[in-house]
């Protein structure tokens, strides 16, 4: 099948559109300024690229300004342009949104998270928050543009908006959509311009991609969307392609959580990856838009990987990178080199690389050093992020190749074409580690979790030295993956495997990828850093710490901790996140880009969120003892499982994800056995009454775990472990995993394995 991209919409530092930007990039104009949207005494470097003349005001309601962000206002802006440039309406047609990021609404309330930390009476809900959490963003768009059907919040690092354009593509390849919007955006803020300040990774000066004499990037901000569809879907309503969205391809190094892999191999497999979805050899390239930092290890470690992937063709493929013109957007990069991916297709022109002068030697490449015309028949896009997620994505033009292999999607109401299984499910709570055959006990009757948070003591799980960099968010993750993973026999490929045939003595090792996600991300970490930053000055910023406080940090950290080499990434929801990552697991098995991937949360207690961003964010007031903890399932294709010889725990049958106030959502489910069916929730709340009303599991019994697990954001993934334990143990035949926060829900129906 194809999909095409039929609109796209940019806000940059260099102007407003995506024409408007393109036209400024091939002038070879620079948007570096001294920074005026906050001041960091004391700082080496001052300056950034900016979007001039931006407020909240201009897309926010009127009178809610208050809780909205710069991001917001960019995301809203360039989706707006995407959504006319395609002629589609949410609302009127049936489309999907997916939106990557890291910052969120970071810049307006960094100050009051630290002011908040110096008087711990003073924390209350406050309507300033509303912005803070990473899908503030992806709740503003559908506010202001519409009402989209699936909605998802996505990061990992500076390749989120890529990413989201990667998960969108999977949803349709999957027949879960047929139109989507997806993108990605990010403001710059004080923490991230003070952490890579602290990582030395800012150049003082404007930066020079790939040059002899670069010094580091320089931080920028902007939005970046594209409309994709399905070719019959822009077909019959008239649309017209611009481009074709014809390979993509993600995966994880496992190396480090800020330094690349130096000799580019995992890079470089993504590269091959994305071609041979398209389709396409190296010799069909006519463009690569580079991530291109200009930090000494980036560019010289995706040089070393375009040369692995195009071989003798990288002489002849032109290369440039935006980022000598617009900086480095972090989440929202990769949507915005995407898009100028797309324009070098339909325009067929290259931009430059602005601010290389004098080539490396070690960044050796078919340089565009001035815009010039030219045949651009396949475009790649490579992004790269925090714990190694690389990203690619090849655009073409509509007319030029015969449609690519790949999987047709399933027709409407039918199962897609790979059924997935669970295999392993862990928890680590207040009763300690637990696998599925024991996660039963949180419904059994028994104390409530302490306030101090778990008895959690990572000595016992970990090798502590390669754990030092880990925060407890990501020990918890960390072993939580682990002892999923321990309990299905699946050893995890890593950089060091053998590449002698397995036995049954030596198990072959195989491709894990892994979804975790945080409601609200290292809330307490990123106020005391702020706090520090504020109180004592620049000087203060810990290198060690600002990794940690990206929201993909815990995903990022168990990955090179365990050598987890598939797609990587986290997700965030407020109280539904385990099940949107959950979701987000099956969707990708289900549509051919993994075979193998653990899905779930991590929370941390946290006075913050308890008392602050809950109840003004999640409508969480006063449910008892927070606590905190990790659960995670193990996804599989079943053939997957099979040729490996996994023993699968339970089957997905049915699974959905929806908007809105909930009623009806579940009328399309299975109906459940009777007598030997269970919903399982993680808090009680009204909106899963309001989802069951109307449903043929509206009279079946529900069990809550919180009052066991804590009443914490992440209880819902416990319930889901609890759901694969009475499968397992054999007291259910079929069991409804329900998550619901406002505005939202998602639902996962498993059955016993075997059971139609």
């Amino acid at each position: 099948m194809r999909i095409w991209v039929t609109g796209i919409g940019v806000v940059s530092p260099l102007a407003r559109g995506a024409a408007a930007t393109m036209d400024r990039l091939i002038a070879g104009d620079r948007a570096f300024a001294p920074l005026s949207c906050f001041d960091i005494p004391e700082a080496r470097t001052r300056i950034a690229a900016e979007v001039a003349d931006l407020r909240a005001e201009e897309v926010a309601p009127p009178g809610e300004a208050e809780g909205w962000s710069r991001t917001d206002a960019m995301a809203v802006i360039a989706a707006r342009e995407a959504l006319l440039h395609a002629g589609v309406e949410p609302g009127s047609s049936a489309i999907d949104l997916a939106v990557g990021g890291t910052t969120a609404g970071m810049f307006e309330t960094e100050e009051l998270l630290a002011w908040l930390s110096r008087d711990p009476a003073a924390i209350t809900p406050l309507k300033r928050m509303l912005s803070h959490p990473l899908s503030s963003t992806a709740d503003h768009l559908r506010a202001s543009l519409g009402a989209f059907r699936r909605v998802r919040s996505i990061c990992s690092a500076c390749s989120s908006g890529a990413n989201a354009i990667l998960l969108g593509a999977a949803w349709i390849r999957a027949g879960l959509s047929d139109r989507v919007l997806a993108g990605g955006a990010d403001g710059l803020c004080r923490l991230t311009y003070t952490g890579f300040g602290a990582l030395n990774a800012l150049d003082a000066a404007p930066c020079r991609p790939f040059d002899r004499r670069r010094a580091g990037l320089n931080l920028g901000e902007g939005a970046g969307f594209v409309v994709l569809e399905s070719e019959a879907a822009a077909r019959a309503r008239g649309a017209q392609p611009i481009a074709e969205l014809r390979g993509w391809a993600v995966g994880a190094e496992a190396n480090h959580i800020t330094n690349p892999e130096r000799q580019g191999t995992t890079a470089a497999r993504v590269m091959q990856d994305a071609l041979r979805r398209a389709g396409l050899t190296p010799s069909d390239i006519d463009y690569v838009n580079a991530h291109g930092t200009a930090t000494p290890l980036n560019d010289a470690m995706e040089t070393a990987a375009l040369r692995r992937c195009l071989g003798p063709e990288v002489e002849r493929v032109p290369v440039s990178s935006c980022k000598g013109q617009i900086g480095h957007t972090l989440g929202a990069a990769g949507a915005i080199e995407a898009a100028i991916a797309v324009m070098s297709v339909a325009r067929g022109i290259l931009p430059p690389t602005v601010g290389l002068e004098e080539v490396d030697p070690e960044c050796r490449l078919a340089h565009v050093l001035s815009a010039r015309e030219a045949k651009v028949h396949a475009a790649m896009s490579n992004s790269f992020g925090f714990g190694g997620t690389d990203s690619v994505l090849i655009f073409t033009d509509p007319h030029r190749f015969p449609a690519p292999p790949g999987i047709e999607p399933s027709p409407p109401g039918i199962e897609p074409s790979r059924s997935v299984v669970v295999t392993a499910a862990a928890t680590v709570g207040p009763l300690g580690v637990l696998g599925a055959k024991d996660a039963g006990a949180y419904l059994e009757p028994g104390p409530p979790p302490s306030e101090r948070g778990i008895d959690f003591k990572p000595a016992d799980h970990l090798d502590l030295a390669r754990a030092r960099r880990l925060d407890r968010a990501g020990r918890l993750a960390t072993v939580a993956i682990q002892a999923a993973l321990s309990d299905a026999a699946v050893i995890p490929e890593s950089r060091t495997a053998p590449t002698a045939p397995a036995t049954p003595a030596t198990p072959a090792t195989v491709q894990v990828g892994a979804i975790v996600g945080a409601s609200f991300g290292s809330v307490d970490a990123s106020t005391a850093y702020m706090r520090r930053i504020y109180d004592k000055g620049v000087k203060y910023a810990s290198p060690a710490d600002f990794p940690n406080l990206v929201p993909s940090s815990p995903v990022g950290h168990a990955s090179i901790y365990l050598g987890l080499r598939g797609p990587v990434f986290a997700t965030t929801d407020l109280g539904a996140t385990a099940e949107s990552a959950m979701s987000s697991a099956i969707e990708l098995i289900a549509a051919g880009e993994a075979d193998i991937m653990v899905a779930g949360s991590v929370e941390e207690a946290s006075p913050m969120i308890e008392r602050c961003l809950g109840p003004v964010c999640s409508e969480i007031v006063d449910r008892g003892v927070r606590s905190e903890g990790a659960s995670v399932l193990l996804f599989e294709s079943a053939s997957h499982a099979e040729e490996r010889g996994g023993r699968p725990l339970a089957r997905v049958a049915w699974w959905k994800a929806w908007r809105g106030e909930g009623a009806r959502a579940l009328e399309d489910a299975p109906a459940p056995r009777p007598g030997n069916a269970r919903v399982f929730i993680g808090r009680e709340e009204i909106r899963n009454d309001v989802a069951l009303q109307g449903s043929a599991w509206a009279e079946v019994p529900r069990r809550a775990v919180a009052p066991r697990v804590g009443d914490h954001e992440g209880a819902g993934g416990f319930a889901a472990a609890t759901a694969v334990a009475a499968i397992l143990t054999g007291d259910l035949s079929c069991a409804l995993i329900l998550g619901g926060a406002p505005d939202r829900g998602y639902a996962i129906l498993l059955v016993a394995p075997g059971q139609v």
